[in-house]
Order: structure tokens, then C-alpha cells, then sequence
């Protein structure tokens, strides 16, 4: 089976999806798939072959996602989508290979694009009894009073990007008076934001994949950051500790599972996504977003989850590639 592993975008997440990329290419060749590596950037989508120490790059044929290489024409039997945020997890790059027919891994353009931008995704599961931190939408350019969302959320809250990754864009506001600079910060990324009650809690990272036997939640992981929450500090650079299987009770496992799995179903997920969590004292796991595509170094949450499931990397993407 030919399989393309597609990274890069148009975020700011680029460099943390080539990582991303490569790790889960090396993984598909071990597991005995023909690998095409393909970089997609708003200059340009081409394959990326290595020639001794050098990197070619063939371009993509964007009438069927082809490339000609060496003179062979090469089509792909499935694609691997590793980008991190725009196109990769907004949906467009999905609707893209539904409108050719081409075969890919991973949720289709309709979940993705609910699931990605975080204040429609709490909107399609408010009605499904998930429990959610109140919040308010803020689109750039509109006016606003802080006085009223500070009287409505309280304080603390997250000011985040709506359709952020990687804690691109977020920002923890203790006092009113931080919250116009927040706001910009999180406009950086795009055009929404939201502001989120700050729940407390111990967060709880859960992944849920999807083979032909149904849907299973991983073991869960704990995150302890260094810093006041998981912010690009924790997650890249080590300012954290990521605790696997978490130190929580078999119920509160269950819990967190249980409500993984609902999620999962209710937002008509495919293949694999990561969902994060706050698990309260009196043991409710608050949702707090969805990761369609989620990071995939060795270092990365869900590596880890499968890892402790008792899984090589190699023997998990069969279950989902088939």
C-alpha cells in the first residue's frame, strides 16, 4: 500500500507538524507501507524524497493528489494527514481529497471543521451532557466590555484562539485590566476567540482510535506543568510532567474513557483524535478541546497512551490503516 504522510501548513504549527511528519513516516515504513512524504505550505505541495544527503522535492499534481517521480507516475492508495491546524484540522484540506475521491486517514471535512474550531465544537456537544466550562465568543473588531465578562465567567479565565494549536494564542487572566492585551494575543492567530471560566482540576489527556473491531479510548495521561497550565513551554520543551497510565482511581478512568468514546461518537470522529480534559475534585471530567490531528513524535501524548496500551507504533497504525 502506498501511503502519503502529509505535514506542514499554513500556521504557526508548521515546524511542530514536520516533526510530527517524519516520526510517523519512519513508523508506516517499519510497519511495511510504501512512505511518500509530502510537504504542503502555501508555496508549494511536493513530494520529499532524500537522494544521499540531499532533500528533492516533486511536485503535486493537484487535479488527483499525483506526483511524477523519476518519470513514474505515482498515486496514492491512502493518505496520512499530519498538519497541524490550517488546512490540516479546519477541514479544508479533507474536503479537498473528498471532492477528488482520493482515500484518507482520519476524520472527514464535517467533523473536522467542528471539531477544530473550539467554540463550535462545545456548541455541537452542549446537548449531549458533556461537561463544559462557560464561555464567551469574542470576533476581532467587535466591541466588548470586560466588566461584563468578568462579572458573567469570573476570574481566572483562558483567553484562547478559537482555531489555535500547540497553546498558540492563550493566555490565563488573573485581572480585568489584562484582558484587552489577551485578547490580541489570541487575535494573532485568527478572527475568534473565546473566553473560558478557568475550571480547576488535574488535566487529563485521553486519545480514542477507531478500527474494525469499534471505537477504544487509550489510557489516560496526566499532565503536571511546570508552568500555571500546559502551555507551548510544557508541551514542547519539557516544562511539564506527563504521567502515564494518570494517577487517578479505575473509576475516574472509566469516566474519562466513557466520556472520550461519547465524544468521539457525538462529533462523527474517524481513525484517531486526542481529547483534553479537567478532571475536577468531585471527579467530572470537564472537556476543554478536541486534537483531530494530534501530535505524533515519540515524545507526544498519544505515543505515550499507546505505548502503555501495550502497542508498538507500528502495530497501532495497522489496527487504523487496515
Amino acid at each position: 500500500m502506498k501511503v502519503a504522510v502529509v505535514y506542514g501548513g499554513f500556521s504557526s504549527e508548521i515546524e511542530i507538524s514536520k516533526k510530527s511528519g517524519k516520526s510517523v513516516a519512519g513508523w508506516l515504513r517499519n510497519a511495511g507501507y510504501e512512505v511518500y512524504e509530502v510537504l504542503l505550505t502555501k508555496e508549494q505541495w511536493a513530494v520529499v524524497v532524500l537522494k544521499g544527503n540531499e532533500e528533492v522535492l516533486y511536485p503535486i499534481d493537484r487535479n488527483d493528489f499525483s506526483s511524477v517521480i523519476d518519470g513514474v507516475k505515482v498515486n496514492f492508495d491512502n493518505v496520512f494527514i499530519i498538519i497541524h491546524g490550517d488546512p490540516g484540522e479546519n477541514g479544508k484540506l479533507q474536503a479537498y481529497f473528498e471532492l477528488i475521491g482520493q482515500k484518507f486517514i482520519g476524520c472527514d471535512s464535517f467533523s473536522m471543521t467542528v471539531s477544530f474550531d473550539k467554540y463550535s465544537c462545545k456548541r455541537y456537544l452542549q446537548d449531549a451532557g458533556v461537561h463544559l466550562s462557560e464561555d464567551i465568543l469574542v470576533r476581532k473588531g467587535d466591541s466588548y466590555c470586560v466588566s461584563d465578562m468578568v462579572s458573567r465567567l469570573g476570574l481566572p479565565v483562558f483567553v484562547k484562539a478559537t482555531n489555535g494549536g500547540s497553546s498558540f494564542g492563550v493566555t490565563k487572566v488573573k485581572k480585568a485590566e489584562d484582558m484587552e492585551a489577551a485578547l490580541n494575543t489570541a487575535f494573532g492567530e485568527g478572527n475568534t476567540a473565546i473566553i473560558e471560566r478557568a475550571i480547576t482540576g488535574r488535566e487529563i489527556d485521553c486519545g480514542v482510535y477507531q478500527d474494525r473491531e469499534g471505537i477504544h479510548a487509550l489510557p489516560p495521561i496526566e499532565i503536571v506543568p511546570e508552568n500555571e497550565y500546559f502551555d507551548y513551554e510544557a508541551k514542547y520543551l519539557g516544562a511539564s510532567q506527563e504521567i502515564c497510565p494518570a494517577r487517578i482511581s479505575d473509576a475516574e478512568t472509566k469516566a474519562i474513557q466513557d466520556e472520550a468514546v461519547k465524544i468521539f461518537r457525538h462529533l462523527g470522529c474517524k481513525d484517531l483524535v486526542r481529547m483534553d480534559f479537567i478532571l475536577t475534585e468531585d471527579g467530572k471530567p470537564y472537556f476543554l478541546e478536541l486534537n483531530p490531528n494530534p501530535g505524533m513524535t515519540a515524545q507526544s501524548l498519544v505515543p505515550q497512551e499507546v505505548r502503555e496500551a501495550g502497542m508498538t507504533m507500528e502495530e497501532f497504525f495497522r489496527k487504523i490503516i487496515g
